[in-house]
């Protein structure tokens, strides 16, 4: 416990010492073209070499499938395309998505990675439907494709999620 207070003490005592300055509108941009560089190189390397699989293996350039081989990095990806304004892709992808996917599979996933991966990914870009000014169905936010997509997940996820009482 003694050690515990010291830390906090000591750590309380550094802070002021430590300083951060505002990024200028040049760095700003710089960083932020970089960041967009990244990701399409990675975006662009994950298309070329491994869809459709779940991921790619950056020392061999090839795909393989980690958690239940429906295109996870596609999935993961789709809402990154979006908030970076890249609207024509995000809309090419979702409708591969939408057209693609089918998770009527019998297979071992992982409940967590599944959930965040998938069930958030489908989700978050659903919401990013009419940014990227995509058609939206009757009834929207409360309905669309990908919105059933991860309704279908999510339900298959249920019993993953049932603990047993001893």
């Amino acid at each position: 416990m003694g050690s515990v207070v010291h830390v906090i003490l000591l750590s309380c005592l550094l802070i002021p010492l430590v300083s951060c300055e505002k990024f200028s509108d040049h760095k700003l941009r710089v960083y932020r073209n970089r960041v967009l560089e990244m990701f399409q190189h990675a975006y662009d390397g994950y298309m070329k070499h491994a869809y459709p699989y779940d991921e790619l293996r950056p020392l061999s350039c090839d795909g393989v499938d980690t958690w239940g081989s429906f295109s996870l990095t596609l999935i993961d990806a789709l809402d990154t395309l979006a908030i970076m304004g890249n609207y024509t892709e995000f809309r090419k992808v979702a409708a591969m998505i939408a057209e693609n996917i089918n998770f009527n599979i019998n297979i071992n996933v992982s409940v967590f990675e599944t959930n965040i991966r998938v069930v958030g990914g489908l989700l978050s870009a659903h919401l990013l439907y009419r940014k990227a000014g995509m058609d939206l169905e009757p009834g929207w936010p409360c309905s669309g494709p990908l919105l059933r997509l991860a309704e279908d997940v999510a339900t298959r996820l249920l019993p993953g999620t049932v603990s047993t009482v001893w």
